[in-house]
């Protein structure tokens, strides 16, 4: 996986400029470096075991591909389906080697093509819909009978989030919020893990683990993103931290991590 050289494009630049803080340079922004490298391991480690050697993986709402480029170059079949061209185009460029099919458009029957997939992946996406349902039943049917779906999204019973959650918030709010769906930067920490599995549940699919991760202070919440910039200043590497904390599930993971990750399986 390589940098792609800039365009005078402004999404093109935005998905760059996204790329070089992540993983290219992260001397920018040493709390979202640690963030997304604790992020993107974890997701490798579930995605990959999921899967099996040599598995058919779907990623959808991929952005600029990350974590399917990194399963290709592992030996996993992977197909990237975004919504935004530009983003396809620049997984694309990003591409150096591995089984990769890559996909613009709206996730539906005929896109892609196939429906037997190992493991569906969603990253962020589903806080951004207004038929949550919809869209997890449409990510069943791209598993392969006793497949897997995968899913991440805000965690909203997180101490620092002050709206209110899926089962609490005015329908008007979900019916319109999704101008924001085709970029992704606006996450709203919109489940709460009770709210989320029984969405999950309604459209048959099964639950077989659920945890908390990405903690405040990995996030650089409450001003830890000065603790990031100043060890990053004095040893000249990021803060390599893990993605969860000790009591899994519990008390204070449920409420000191940002993010929730899910896997549900196709029966």
């Amino acid at each position: 996986m390589k940098l792609p050289p800039p365009k005078p494009d402004h999404d093109w630049s935005h998905l760059r400029q996204h790329d070089l803080e992540e993983t290219w340079d992260p001397s920018i922004t040493p709390h979202l470096a640690s963030t997304y490298e604790a992020r993107l391991n974890l997701m490798l480690g579930v995605v990959s075991r999921l899967a099996g050697e040599g598995g058919r993986i779907l990623d959808v709402g991929c952005a600029q591909g990350t974590l399917g480029l990194l399963l290709a170059e592992r030996g996993f079949r992977v197909s990237l389906l975004d919504v935004r061209a530009t983003n396809i185009a620049y997984a694309r460029a990003r591409y150096e080697r591995g089984d990769v099919d890559f996909h613009v458009g709206l996730l539906d029957e005929n896109t892609p093509p196939r429906s037997d997939y190992d493991v569906v992946v969603c990253t962020e996406v589903l806080e951004h819909v207004p038929e949550p349902a919809r869209l997890l039943s449409q990510l069943a049917s791209k598993a392969r009978p006793g497949g897997h779906v995968c899913l991440t999204t805000p965690n909203a019973d997180y101490l620092f989030s002050y709206l209110p959650s899926y089962g609490k918030v005015r329908q008007d709010v979900i019916d319109t919020a999704e101008v924001n769906s085709l970029d992704g930067d606006a996450h709203r920490f919109l489940y709460t893990r009770e709210e989320l599995i029984t969405l999950a549940r309604g459209v048959g699919l099964q639950l077989e683990e659920h945890g908390f991760f990405l903690p405040a202070w990995l996030e650089g919440n409450v001003k830890t993103r000065y603790v990031h910039r100043l060890l990053y200043r004095l040893r000249g590497d990021i803060v390599h931290l893990p993605a969860t904390i000790p009591d899994a599930g519990g008390f204070f993971s449920r409420r000191l991590c940002t993010s929730q990750w899910v896997v549900l399986r196709r029966t």
